[in-house]
């Protein structure tokens, strides 16, 4: 199945661009992780703690829809998917 990933800052820069397409022959997000730290490395640091657990920082969406309203890093991916990971930024 193809899948678009996106990454705003500081994802797109471990990957060396905002945006790419893959080949995807897993099933959940979790997959999809661990082939794009396989592919890109620098995203392991970004994407994960010392411990080897999901930044606090990070935030994913599937579809315009957060990891965190679907099943996490186990939410099934399907042909088409739109992947963004990003840092939400908040203040006043």
């Amino acid at each position: 199945m193809k899948l678009k990933i996106k990454f705003l800052k500081p994802f797109s820069n471990a990957v060396g661009k905002p945006e790419v397409e893959i080949d995807f022959t897993g099933n959940t997000l979790n997959e999809l992780l661990n082939i794009l730290v396989d592919k890109y490395p620098q995203l392991q640091q970004e994407l994960y703690t010392e411990k080897n657990v999901l930044s606090e920082y990070l935030a994913v969406f599937v579809n315009d829809k957060p990891i965190a309203a679907l099943k996490g890093i186990h939410t099934q991916l399907k042909n088409g998917d739109v992947v963004l990971f990003f840092v939400p930024i908040s203040g006043g």
